[in-house]
């Protein structure tokens, strides 16, 4: 038997952006609807089940296909959606998160565990139906007499033009109006200094999706060129740089053959600045089609762009964005596909070894909404992805969110974080990229004037991404120090860390790595006809940003020429070979292997620590170790010549244990080729 109408309080509570802990109960099935209204091309859009869980929308005042939102066939239909909760409890509050429509919430009835109607709420008629979303809290006098199971809202409309969208139903002991929360980063900045570029990148054209080189030194970005008389007439890739005063130079359009007659626009630029992600397919007729294409830089000039082929690839929207990982292996995307859970949404690719992708993965529901997922951007520590949604509660239109990578799957995120109210304004934003020292943000957002344009953020250290250390220089020959076109090859003691190549050019400019502090890793430069020195970098004790100038070494093939083997080093009074100094004799055997006349002269070392003469025998077990391996592997033990020379011949003071460790080598000669 039903209750009679309990005594009410109702509120309507505009929003506060804090982020409190509420115990609030969230309707988690369905049990019975009247109608939902059905989004060609969108499944999943405003149908029944959007009113399940917590809010998506508010304090968003949108119409959104997160939220229910009855069909309204007629103007006298009764509209009602009855759900249940996972906890059963005698509750003082129901809240209602309506976020859009002016249609009127009639009536409120709650089901006890015997599934009894119990009326909370009618409407009166002196009652205004509200004309804005909001959080409709009802507040009773007291904790009703029995435990709640289920909710049941009805609804009417005054005229043929109104509509309703609820996107959650809570529950809850509270006396106080719950709130539409943001999930709002524990890190978020209370303030940011926000600078528009200027006139060196900004004009009275649309500028956005601006794309940051690692070291922060040139900004590549994408123009849309409107005409006096408003009609569009070009979109190209131009391109800025910093100068010595740390301002933004004159943009540059970066010309032919990146920029057609036709839509261009830049997606990532690598780590080394050397290849260039563009929107569409390239064709020699001059045309451009749907897809993705990449550009290489071949001295100061760009090469015609090359499609890149991913596995299954198709897009059901018009749009898309891409973005690297810092190493290149990495892709994500923005793009629809079937199995999308709403618009576009985020997927990930991985580079195969044949430089095609495989088939784009979902990087799942917790980061992907029923909105647009889009502008994704992963930041140089490879962990932190920032995108842009309105799929979330935010501040405005869309906002720009961040989500932390939990496992190497790329499919395993933590849930999407609000950048904030300083961050996010009150208008669409979007395209947050920033340099390898998190220290700036470059972030698309409208101006005073309603237009887009360009905005520099420079953001606090709790802010930014895990910081890394970037690794510089060129590769250079050991005699004339002139620069060597070659391969570098990174090669990390963690074995967690994955290995890198990279080809280096000097048409192009120095080499680039990205590390994350804390490892030791070797760098390798590779080249025909010469032998690379190996060289350790140590990052152990590195606890910040930096950038390290680091130059590689080759040794030319010739008779004459010495080096030292850097991975040759010895603990204290032991000959036995580490797992590095393995790697770089195998690449010694290599170069034997493919030059069958070489022959080498290794010479030993060792600090003055100790007898002389048990260290001259040290230095002479040291070389015999390296004779002994080069020659297990199948190079004829004449070709391999050895000497000890002790204590005799420091390259480094004795004084500590770190200069000591420099003169505990192996040096190597090249005595016939």
């Amino acid at each position: 038997m039903k209750s009679k109408s309990l005594a009410i309080l109702l509120l309507l509570y505009s929003f506060s952006f804090s982020i409190t802990a509420q115990q609030v109960f969230w309707a988690s099935k369905v049990l019975e609807f009247s109608s939902e209204n059905i989004v060609p091309f969108q499944p999943s859009a405003n149908r029944a089940n959007q009113i399940l869980g917590k809010p998506n929308v508010l304090p968003q005042f949108v119409a959104s296909g997160l939220a229910w939102q009855p069909a309204f066939k007629t103007l006298d239909s009764e509209e009602f959606i009855k759900v249940s909760f996972d906890t059963t409890i005698a509750i003082q509050q129901i809240s209602i998160a309506k976020n859009f429509g002016e249609a009127a919430i009639e009536k409120i009835i709650a089901f006890d565990s015997l599934m009894q109607a119990h009326v909370l709420f009618q409407q009166i008629d002196t009652l205004q139906a509200p004309e804005k979303g909001e959080m409709f809290n009802i507040i009773l006098p007291k904790k009703t007499s029995f435990s709640v199971f289920g909710i049941g809202i009805y609804i009417n409309k005054r005229k043929y033009s109104e509509l309703i969208q609820l996107d959650a139903i809570g529950i809850s002991t509270l006396e106080n109006p719950v709130q539409a929360n943001i999930h709002v980063a524990q890190d978020a900045p209370i303030e940011v200094m926000r600078e528009n570029l200027g006139k060196g990148v900004n004009s009275r054209h649309q500028e956005f999706a601006p794309v940051i080189s690692s070291d922060g030194n040139t900004l590549y970005f994408t123009r849309n060129y409107i005409s006096l008389f408003g009609k569009q007439k070009d979109q190209d890739v131009w391109f800025s740089k910093l100068n010595e005063s740390k301002e933004w130079t004159k943009a540059k359009n970066i010309g032919v053959p990146i920029n057609t007659k036709d839509k261009n626009a830049v997606f990532a630029i690598s780590t080394d600045g050397t290849e260039m992600l563009l929107m569409n397919k390239y064709h020699k007729n001059g045309r451009l089609s749907s897809g993705i294409s990449r550009s290489f830089k071949n001295g100061g000039a760009w090469t015609f762009p090359e499609e890149v082929k991913i596995d299954n690839y198709y897009n059901q929207s018009p749009n898309a964005e891409f973005t690297l990982s810092a190493d290149g292996n990495i892709m994500i995307m923005s793009i629809q596909r079937k199995n999308a859970v709403g618009k576009r949404d985020l997927y990930v690719s991985f580079k195969k070894s044949n430089s095609t992708w495989t088939e784009p993965k979902s990087l799942g529901k917790t980061v992907n909404s029923i909105e647009h997922e889009m502008t994704p951007f992963i930041a140089a520590d490879t962990k932190t992805l920032y995108f842009s949604t309105r799929g979330f509660p935010g501040f405005g239109d869309n906002d720009i969110f961040k989500s932390q990578r939990l496992d190497d799957t790329w499919t395993n995120w933590s849930e999407p974080e609000n950048l904030g109210e300083a961050i996010n304004t009150p208008y669409w934003d979007g395209y947050f990229t920033l340099p390898a020292s998190g220290e700036f943000a470059y972030v698309c957002s409208f101006n005073e004037n309603n237009k887009e344009d360009i905005f520099k953020l420079t953001l606090p250290k709790k802010v930014q991404p895990d910081p890394v250390v970037i690794i510089s220089g060129n590769v250079l020959s050991t005699t004339d120090k002139q620069s060597i076109a070659s391969t570098i090859m990174m090669i990390p003691r963690n074995a967690t860390l994955k290995s890198e190549q990279r080809t280096y050019e000097p048409a192009n400019g120095n080499f680039k790595f990205i590390l994350p502090l804390h490892e030791v890793v070797d760098f390798v430069p590779v080249a025909k006809g010469y032998l690379g020195i190996s060289e350790t970098i140590d990052l152990t004790n590195v606890k910040s940003y930096r950038e390290i100038n680091k130059d590689l070494y080759l040794l030319p093939l010739e008779i004459g020429n010495k080096g030292i083997l850097n991975s040759l080093t010895f603990q204290q009074g032991d000959a036995k070979l580490q797992a590095s100094a393995m790697r770089d004799l195998d690449r010694i055997i290599q170069v034997m292997n493919e030059f069958p006349d070489l022959e080498i002269l290794f010479e030993g070392h060792t600090d003055n620590q100790g007898d002389f003469q048990l260290n001259l025998q040290l230095s002479e077990d040291r070389v015999n170790a390296v004779k002994k391996y080069i020659t297990s592997q199948g190079i004829a033990p004449n070709r391999i010549t050895t000497k000890g020379w002790g204590q005799t011949r420091p390259v480094a003071s004795n004084a500590t244990e770190e200069r000591r460790r420099l003169n505990r080598r192996v040096e190597f000669t090249i005595t016939k080729k």
